[in-house]
């Protein structure tokens, strides 16, 4: 793991064009792709896509459009829903318990930027983990 890959997930500064960020941020464009752009009843299929492209995916179910950052950085409790056009920027763990249901349009970001515009305009990021409970 890189050293800008192990800052991030720990929520501290980091750059972003770190060579293996910009290679995990392809590799789940290409899975949400292939996820988003799957038949409604491949439900076999976008099982194992989610499996690959998440954390922990629980017996999670995620109605297509979706779309993250990296993935692994998610964690999914069973009896997960999520409705259409769910977004889930993961720079750093999110965490939602079982039995948990999203609505249409849902966001939730973990990334954020510096307030000091010094700092902002270096390029740096970081980024604040999210959990969410049971039900």
């Amino acid at each position: 793991m890189s050293e800008e890959k192990r800052k991030m997930i720990a929520g501290e500064l980091y750059r972003p064009n770190d060579p293996e960020l910009r290679e995990d941020r392809v590799r789940a464009r290409h899975l949400l792709h292939e996820y988003n752009h799957s038949a409604p009843d491949e439900k076999a299929q976008r099982e194992a896509i989610l499996k690959s492209l998440l954390g922990e995916a629980g017996n999670a179910y995620i109605e297509p459009t979706f779309r993250c950052d990296y993935g692994y950085n998610i964690y999914l409790g069973e009896n997960f829903y999520a409705n259409f056009d769910c977004v889930i920027l993961d720079v750093c763990p999110v965490r939602i318990g079982a039995n948990c249901m999203l609505a249409p349009g849902v966001h939730i970001y973990t990334a954020t930027h510096p307030l000091d515009p010094t700092e902002r305009n270096s390029g740096l990021e970081f980024a604040k983990p999210v959990t969410i409970g049971d039900n």
